[in-house]
């Protein structure tokens, strides 16, 4: 199994092991080296764990193979966001919505029409923002503040250029600096816009840090507590529970924007064939039976079918991860280790409130090397 940190956690491991008879192996990168292995050595490995907007890179390596939906065992209890890029009627969010990048179509390119053959089987989503250590995350209600100049010096940023892109580009938009045609498909003249701009914020020590593993960025969370410096910037939700689960009083932004939306996804090498395939496959239904969702919802992430999780998860999480409500228990993540306290509530509300407000979804944009030769360069990463 090849992916990030995200999904491949200990408890997964163990679980499917238990319940799939299957040794598995977890290779787990960065977001940029998962994506880069994916496409080039399709051998190494069976199944690849990553995000729908990849597949616009792993797609075209001819690296993975398409997946027969009849081989799917709950797919009819895949719930309408992956499958149309939107919770409730209404015009989508610009950006890589799982939606179009999820059938195969007649040619072999991927698109919105549906057919017998997927690219990938959506599993995990989240709307992601930005996180808040050492200020009152009520007072910091917009992606602006990642530039304010308040904030010189205290501000994490994802090097990654398809995620990190957009968390400038909404701060960008929010402060009224940039104005995008399509927020999720930038023209050249529109990366150059964006890449100055970030390359004098970057000049003047505005950025703390720039982190390519979570880690990196738990690390300069956890030690900004310590020294009790005020700090926010890019964070993802598992990487937020780790660090509550450690007593760190982080928490996650609102932002009056929108958010960040991004979705994952199982698919398939091209080279499992006979047993390993059939392996495969036993892996990939076993993500929708329900138990691997609790588990990630334990970790701040939603899954594709969630009343498969409801099953697994007590009356108390499903109210307080899916419903929105203020805690009714200490809430535990995937390790047993309290995360919150009882009349604690999770930020941006129930799961349809904080899904329906995404802003712009994770893409790969129609200029990516462009932008990635010019982000890294600006960057210095």
């Amino acid at each position: 199994m090849l992916g990030t940190s995200v999904t491949q956690i200990e408890p997964i491991r163990k679980l499917a092991e238990a319940d799939l008879g299957l040794p598995l192996e977890l290779i787990t990168l960065d977001g940029a080296s998962a994506q880069r292995r994916g496409a080039l050595f399709p051998s190494s490995f069976d199944v690849y764990d990553q995000w729908f907007h990849d597949l616009d890179l792993i797609w075209p390596a001819g690296s993975i193979q398409p997946l027969d939906v009849r081989r799917i065992a709950a797919w009819d209890a895949v719930g309408e966001l992956p499958l149309t890029g939107r919770i409730a009627p209404g015009r989508a969010a610009p950006g890589g919505d799982p939606s179009r990048l999820l059938w195969v179509q007649p040619d072999g390119s991927l698109g919105p029409k549906p057919s017998d053959r997927i690219s990938m089987v959506p599993t995990v989503h989240n709307a992601d923002a930005f996180a808040v250590v050492g200020m009152d995350p009520a007072k910091v209600d917009s992606w602006a503040a990642l530039l304010d100049p308040e904030r010189a010096g205290q501000v994490l940023v994802q090097s990654d250029a398809a995620i990190g892109c957009f968390d400038l580009l909404l701060a960008l938009r929010a402060r009224g600096d940039m104005a995008p045609a399509d927020l999720g498909d930038l023209a050249l003249e529109e990366i150059d816009d964006l890449v100055s701009r970030l390359r004098a914020f970057h000049a003047a020590a505005h950025f703390r840090a720039v982190w390519t593993d979570e880690a990196e960025a738990i690390a300069a969370l956890r030690a900004a507590r310590r020294e009790g410096r005020p700090m926010i910037g890019s964070l993802w939700w598992s990487g937020l529970i780790a660090l509550r689960a450690e007593g760190v009083p982080v928490a996650m932004a609102t932002p009056r924007e929108g958010y960040r939306g991004w979705f994952g996804g199982l698919a398939l090498s091209a080279r499992a064939k006979g047993w390993a395939q059939d392996a495969a496959y036993d892996y990939i239904n076993w993500w929708l039976d329900g138990a691997p969702g609790a588990i990630l919802a334990r970790n701040g992430a939603y899954m594709a079918n969630p009343e498969a999780v409801r099953r697994r998860l007590t009356a108390a999480e499903w109210a307080f991860w899916y419903g929105g409500e203020p805690a009714r228990t200490e809430i535990r993540d995937a390790h047993g280790r309290i995360i919150f306290a009882p009349g604690e509530r999770r930020e941006g509300g129930a799961y349809a409130e904080r899904m329906s407000r995404i802003a712009v979804w994770n893409t790969v944009m129609t200029e990516h090397n462009y932008l990635v030769r010019r982000w890294d360069d600006a960057l210095d990463v």
